[in-house]
């Protein structure tokens, strides 16, 4: 089913916000990339031939192993590509359209519209066309021509599900961002409001805007009442004046990728990354963004990691504990835990720039008493030896290389106690690679910034047995999970479902 089907419920309409806000480009990203790389010629058909290998299929198309398995996974997880463990990848009967010219010839065109629809604030304050590189380009008629217009059917419902996924996601995404940027979500908060107002209080052009407003009630967000637009039932309830500022600030963070999703074929084929975050200023620009993103949603991030603070009670006590928080970002994890035990003393591991925003929410919380700032490099400081009850790593393993991976796990395992626990919170891919959706979607961002790789539980035991972390599990927890691994020294509790 197309992501663009109407929610039916809270719960569910909230989650497809948050996709389309982010994740619906990335999964354009690579749908779309597929056809620039030249991948679905290079696979054979499902029967007809032996499956194709990653690493042949990756010298096929040119592109590194890395690469080409960044953009095939979310393909075999949507179910548009075949994969047979240990033999290889192909295309299924029922994905036989998108060898067909025509299709190629509309994904090729999408393509096309990617880096330019990142104009469309300009467009919606002007209602004319945009330059591009000296070229007119119509993005409103775009617009009105996937959204506004009737549409030839599809030849199959899975051709019709891609087609949605690949040139509209992208531009769903692009119509959320240009609705936060002109102003227009917060306008609508208070309750409809005539074309012409919401036009003059967001500096738009009234028939540019309301091309933009017949896209977000094509997709659920807004309701027209005659000349006037609020928001639908649904949406007033999930973006009201406190949800609103929270729901945009995974705005700046979507556009950030823009461009290097814009040139996801050079990064799979040339290794080159428009975002490069093992670029040291492009880094500390951005982590320092997303820290700063986190702690203004700090609270709510902190009753997540008490969570996990209180799966680690039920494995060894608290009392007492050294905790060291490894890539702390906001500080919140770390805190979790001091929150858990008034006996827990933490350290916060981070680059000086970042600590400087973990210390007030430290502060805030009354815990400074029992906190230490570390700044350094997670890679090169010395941890030394039997140092920590518990070393927490929050979504750090994909922001590092690979290669460090070996190494620095065993630099981790060297600093815990007896019955000490390495705490690993982030996605979690499932055996085969193959999911999570939201998880293959954030492996595909790592690649494209240069970052490191999201793992599966036999990925995590290949790097932690060898360091002498010989036990090891992975958690459920609210929208993440944590792996945790010790020496074996720590019985596992029968009530936590893990895998």
């Amino acid at each position: 089913m197309a992501e663009s089907s109407p929610a039916s419920s809270q719960t569910a309409f909230v989650q497809q916000l948050n996709f389309w806000a982010r994740d619906a480009s990335n999964e354009s990203a690579a749908l779309l990339g597929a056809f620039s790389l030249g991948l679905f010629a290079q696979l054979p058909d499902e029967g007809s031939a032996p499956p194709v290998s990653l690493e042949s299929l990756a010298q096929r198309i040119g592109g590194t192993v890395r690469g080409t398995r960044s953009v095939i996974e979310p393909l075999v997880g949507l179910g548009f590509v075949r994969l047979e463990e240990g033999r290889g990848y192909s295309l299924p009967v029922e994905s036989a359209f998108l060898r067909g010219s025509g299709f190629t010839a509309r994904m090729r065109e999408a393509l096309g519209w990617w880096l330019v629809s990142a104009k469309l604030p300009e467009s919606v304050r002007t209602g004319a066309p945009v330059d591009w590189h000296g070229e007119s380009r119509d993005l409103l008629g775009l617009y009105r021509r996937e959204f506004l217009a009737p549409r030839a059917p599809a030849p199959s419902a899975a051709a019709e599900d891609y087609d949605d996924r690949a040139v509209r996601g992208f531009l769903r995404t692009q119509a959320l961002v240009t609705s936060g940027e002109v102003g227009l979500l917060e306008a609508m908060v208070s309750g409809p409001r005539p074309l012409v107002e919401l036009a003059k209080v967001t500096g738009s052009q009234p028939e540019a805007l309301r091309v933009v407003l017949g896209v977000l009630v094509s997709m659920g967000i807004v309701r027209q009442e005659g000349e006037a637009f609020g928001f639908t039932e649904l949406a007033g309830r999930s973006l009201d004046a406190s949800s609103l500022p929270y729901f945009q600030r995974a705005f700046p963070a979507t556009m950030d990728y823009w461009e290097a999703f814009g040139h996801l074929d050079e990064a799979v084929t040339q290794a080159r990354f428009r975002l490069d975050l093992r670029d040291p200023e492009v880094a500390k620009r951005i982590y320092q963004r997303n820290a700063s993103r986190i702690t203004g949603i700090f609270a709510s991030h902190v009753k997540l990691g008490r969570k996990a603070a209180e799966l680690v009670g039920t494995l060894r006590p608290l009392k007492d504990a050294r905790v060291l928080d490894v890539g702390t970002g906001s500080g919140v994890w770390g805190a979790a835990f001091a929150l858990t035990d008034p006996s827990v003393h933490v350290t916060y591991l981070d680059s000086e720039h970042v600590l400087e925003q973990v210390k007030p929410n430290i502060a805030k919380l009354k815990l400074e008493g029992r906190a230490r700032y570390w700044a350094g490099d997670c890679l090169s400081v010395d941890y030394g030896e039997s140092q920590y009850d518990v070393i927490l790593l929050p979504q750090v393993i994909p922001a590092l290389p690979p290669e460090s991976l070996p190494s620095f796990f065993g630099k981790l395992a060297r600093a815990l106690r007896p019955r000490g626990l390495l705490v690993v919170s982030g996605y979690l891919l499932t055996d085969r690679r193959d999911g999570s959706l939201d998880a293959l979607y954030f492996s595909l961002r790592r690649y494209v910034s240069n970052e490191g790789d999201v793992l599966s539980m036999p990925d995590f035991r290949r790097l932690l047995e060898p360091v002498g972390l010989s036990s090891s599990r992975g958690f459920e927890m609210p929208i993440q999970q944590v792996v945790i691994a010790s020496r074996g020294d720590v019985p596992w509790p029968d009530t936590a479902p893990s895998r």
